[in-house]
């Protein structure tokens, strides 16, 4: 479900700023700045309208930051970041069910939704789940994510 390739024209572009990989989404008003432990084992993939639907019902954009296996042939969400219309955002959090995520961030009728994996995909044991263990535990989403000004 998650791994769906989407060709856009107009992609927002990841920035690199020194050490770290500063991520601007222009389209959906924010920013991430993944810790620099990410840097080389994370992959963006972002989608917008009828395709961010796909991902995640009534989502305007959606955009996952996928860990990379060690093998270059998997890949798990690390976090998922979704911007919703507060309309849908309260109709969706009403809902029953698991949470979709946690709102992180309110701007213009819009709600930014962070959603997290809910436990580790990969043998905690092997490198991977190591790895992934560590990449998870450095995030710190309200020092990472902003709005755009």
């Amino acid at each position: 479900m998650f791994n769906v390739k989407v060709e856009r024209p107009e992609q927002p572009v990841a920035h690199e700023s020194g050490k770290s990989n500063l991520y601007i989404n222009p389209q959906a008003n924010f920013s991430f700045n993944p810790p620099t432990s990410w840097n080389g084992h994370y992959k963006v993939n972002q989608y917008a309208g009828v395709d961010a639907v796909k991902i995640l019902p009534s989502a305007k954009h959606v955009v996952q930051f996928d860990y990379t296996a060690k093998d270059g042939k998997d890949a798990e969400t690390l976090l998922m970041i979704s911007v919703f219309t507060k309309n849908d955002w309260t109709r969706l959090s009403s809902e029953e069910g698991p949470p979709v995520g946690t709102v992180i961030a309110e701007s213009n009728d819009m709600v930014y939704v962070c959603t997290s994996p809910q436990s580790n995909p990969f043998d905690s044991l092997s490198e991977d789940g190591k790895l992934f263990d560590q990449l998870y535990g450095d995030l710190n989403i309200n020092k990472s994510f902003a709005l755009l000004k």
